[in-house]
């Protein structure tokens, strides 16, 4: 069986030594090349052709961000997944507008790791839960518009369900939608899976994804 290649991205060589580290004895994933700044990695890359490519955010001569966006030019086949010491709403919300396949805080747990690496290799996206709550409860925000006139999938949603996505794109925890609506919380659980069912998406990440890209809530 053919390994997932890697190509790991980092200025801080400690941090690149302990993912090798991490990596060093799995047996579905190679790390083919290392970069010490954002330019590098774009080098390497372009040279190795890499399944997956781990890269930092905060890199000298070019960033992750800008070196992301010149990798999906020159290997789009390349899965990028971003690290980074602190969890950025801005970061993450740029990411999201270039593709990223996933985000994970550097001080990510092995098993997490190499889940990230294989999923998104699947062609699946991988965020860790500390990136989908900030993404939540700090960073976007509703439009003035509401998603009335939301279709995807198998159709429009409900007034209810229409309520429920502006609350959640709003920020608000399931707990804070069912205190203001009155509801249970298992009963707001049962609206979101609804909605993403009807617009044909998988998970949370997907349902604010979608509201980026068809204007119902601003960056």
């Amino acid at each position: 069986m053919r390994k997932i290649s890697v190509v790991v991205a980092d200025d801080h060589g400690l941090i690149r030594d302990g993912i090798q580290a991490m990596l060093k004895y799995e047996d579905s994933i190679e790390i083919v090349a290392e970069a010490e700044n954002g330019l590098d990695a774009t080098i390497q890359v372009e040279h190795h052709e890499p399944d997956v490519v781990l890269m930092d955010i905060m890199m000298p001569e070019m960033n992750g961000i800008e070196a992301m966006k010149k990798i999906k030019d020159t290997s789009p086949r390349s899965k990028i997944i971003l690290m980074s010491m602190e969890i950025s709403e801005e970061f993450i919300s740029q990411a999201l507008e270039c593709g990223v396949s996933g985000y994970l805080p550097k001080d990510v747990r092995k098993a997490t790791l190499i889940s990230a690496i294989e999923k998104v290799h699947e062609g699946e996206e991988f965020f860790d839960s500390k990136v989908s709550e900030a993404i939540f409860r700090n960073y976007y925000k509703k439009k003035t518009k509401g998603p009335s006139a939301i279709t995807k999938g198998s159709g429009k949603i409900s007034k209810r369900e229409e309520e429920i996505l502006s609350l959640v794109c709003n920020g608000m925890t399931n707990k804070e939608i069912s205190d203001q609506l009155f509801i249970s919380v298992r009963t707001v659980d049962s609206h979101k899976s609804h909605i993403m069912e009807k617009l044909g998406l998988k998970n949370t990440v997907d349902l604010i994804k979608f509201s980026i890209k068809n204007g119902f809530i601003e960056i």
